[in-house]
């Protein structure tokens, strides 16, 4: 017989270090609280939504918009679908149930296609807690339970008290807190060893950086030690330097022959008519170029000021904390999240920087855990990335030594790749377009397009070779380092222990050059260094293998 809602009647106990633990366990299968059915309603919307995008433009281009969202019938359509989606969420709550039983998540769920799901508390990896606006005034959250670091490995419950959804975090984290000696006692010691190390290169560069440092030393009420938290100065710069703007302008392209057209409007209203901008002899060619720069100013402010509202709905109120052998992640305005990742499980740490970074000397730094292959990564969504978004080169540093101590992912002895790479992407890739173009142009005697062509040649010439000049590789005793990029620069960072295959590849021309690309093939994906000198590539696979066969540390 099933509970009527989520209780404590049934607590079971468990200890991580000085904290009990209490979480619903029992044979009953329990319903969750009714404010889930806003979570299914909204779910079917935005699955609708996802899907009908594609449609938009169709839609747009065939009929008037004003006019059919006016139409009656189109109103009571949009009031019938509407009534259907939360039909649809009702019975998802109806048929969801699910319980905490031995250690074990289970969860019965779907409406025509029903899923059984049990979960053993030692194969979750993350706990990741949500909290939708609408469930934060009714203290509800939502738990996402990763299994293997892929939204494909996903179990949620969806609506429980955020008490409670606390509870079960911590019982979890707490059954991997009891079994983490078991394993591996070396790759315990090694935690260990690189905690004590963190925490005195922490100690050393707070004392150094003083207030432009943004790491802190107070642990909350959880026994968490703040790592790192993010002003609202912090993430307006995010903002700005990683715009996502261009999403929201592509799915806006239907409607904008209605923007434009109040656009014209309003400007006639201001005296200025822009079909008399461009006629002949009407105003001088300097003023229309003054009147474009200054409307392309004010569009790219409008989409500055959209990137930046986005920065501040995802990262607000971002902190970064430790809590034993897991890095946690806090963030979000309206929906909050948390997201914990086991340290020995970080496969790689990435330090991106475009060109706007570089000018602002600021670093977008990812801890990331596995692949989501088939699932498109999301900065706040991902379960198996972490991101602390712009952070300044000294923090960056230091939160790449608190988690892999003593790596040094700025640094000057990179081996650079052969310049034979420039020499391969011209003949592979820009001779034949750049030999049919310029000869098409010439052909039918129009200089413009051989120009065009010239002056798009040259450019991705430029941009090979950027690439090439940044494309590099080191390595010291402890981790394998690499620098690639074409206007910014990223750079990478693992343990060769971790890394699950090693291939070395030659095609005719490299052997002939005694060239090779070597690719290390970790859980977080494939990492590539073509145009390698063939003895320092062999020597790399080799020093790789040797450390993963003689140490056999385990990092699940």
């Amino acid at each position: 017989m099933a509970s009527s809602e989520v209780d404590t009647a049934k607590p079971s106990e468990s200890s991580a270090g000085s904290q009990t633990v209490k979480v619903d366990t029992g044979e009953d299968w329990r319903r969750l609280s009714p404010i889930a059915i806003a979570y299914f309603t909204l779910r079917s919307i935005k699955n609708m939504a996802q899907g009908a995008i594609y449609a938009v433009p169709a839609i747009a281009v065939t009929a008037n918009i004003n006019d059919s969202i006016q139409s009656p019938i189109t109103l009571l359509s949009i009031a019938a679908i509407l009534i259907i989606f939360f039909s649809s969420g009702v019975v998802s709550f109806f048929m969801y149930r699910f319980r905490v039983n031995n250690q074990h998540v289970e969860i019965h769920s779907g409406v025509f296609s029903r899923s059984y799901t049990n979960l053993p508390f030692w194969r979750i990896q993350n706990v990741k807690i949500e909290l939708p606006f609408y469930y934060r005034p009714f203290g509800f959250a939502l738990v996402v339970l990763d299994t293997a670091g892929s939204a494909g490995e996903e179990a949620k419950i969806v609506a429980v008290p955020l008490a409670y959804a606390h509870a079960l975090r911590k019982q979890v984290l707490a059954e991997h807190q009891d079994h983490k000696f078991v394993e591996d006692s070396e790759d315990s010691s090694h935690t260990t060893r690189g905690a004590a190390v963190a925490n005195a290169d922490s100690a050393v560069n707070s004392a150094v950086n003083g207030a432009q440092s943004n790491r802190y030393s107070e642990t909350n009420e959880d026994g968490e030690t703040i790592l790192n938290r993010r002003s609202i100065t912090d993430i307006v710069i995010h903002g700005i330097t990683n715009n996502r703007v261009w999403i929201f302008l592509g799915a806006a392209a239907p409607f904008y022959d209605n923007a434009f057209g109040y656009l014209s409007e309003w400007l006639a209203e201001k005296g200025l008519q822009l079909n008399q901008l461009v006629g002949e002899q009407t105003i001088a060619w300097w003023q229309f170029g003054l009147y474009a720069f200054v409307m392309l100013m004010m569009a790219m402010a409008v989409v500055a000021l959209i990137s930046i509202g986005g920065a501040l709905f995802t990262f607000y109120g971002y902190t970064l904390s430790r809590q034993h052998d897991r890095y946690i992640r806090r963030s979000g305005l309206l929906n909050k999240q948390e997201v914990s990742m086991r340290a020995s499980r970080i496969q790689v740490i990435s330090a991106k920087r475009d060109w706007l970074d570089r000018i602002l000397k600021r670093v977008n730094l990812y801890f990331e855990q596995n692949a989501s292959i088939g699932h498109s990564t999301n900065e706040l969504m991902s379960p198996n990335r972490l991101i602390v978004p712009s952070v300044t080169e000294d923090e960056a540093d230091e939160l790449s030594q608190e988690v892999m101590p003593q790596s040094k992912i700025r640094r000057s002895d990179y081996q650079s790749i052969s310049k034979r790479y420039i020499l391969h992407w011209v003949i592979a890739g820009l001779s034949i377009p750049f030999v049919v173009g310029t000869g098409f142009g010439i052909y039918i005697e129009h200089l413009d397009i051989t120009a065009g062509v010239t002056f798009v040649s040259l450019v991705l010439l430029g941009v090979i070779a950027l690439r090439w000049w940044r494309w590099g590789v080191a390595s010291d005793d402890k981790y394998i380092y690499v620098r690639r990029g074409r206007i910014g620069v990223d750079y990478l960072c693992f343990e060769p222990y971790k890394v699950q295959q090693v291939v070395v590849k030659q095609s005719v021309f490299m052997k002939r050059r005694k060239l090779a690309t070597v690719q290390f093939v970790l859980a977080s994906g494939a990492i590539s260094v073509p145009f390698l000198p063939e003895s320092y590539a062999n020597e790399l696979a080799n020093n790789v293998l040797f450390e993963v066969e003689s140490k056999r540390k385990s990092w699940m």
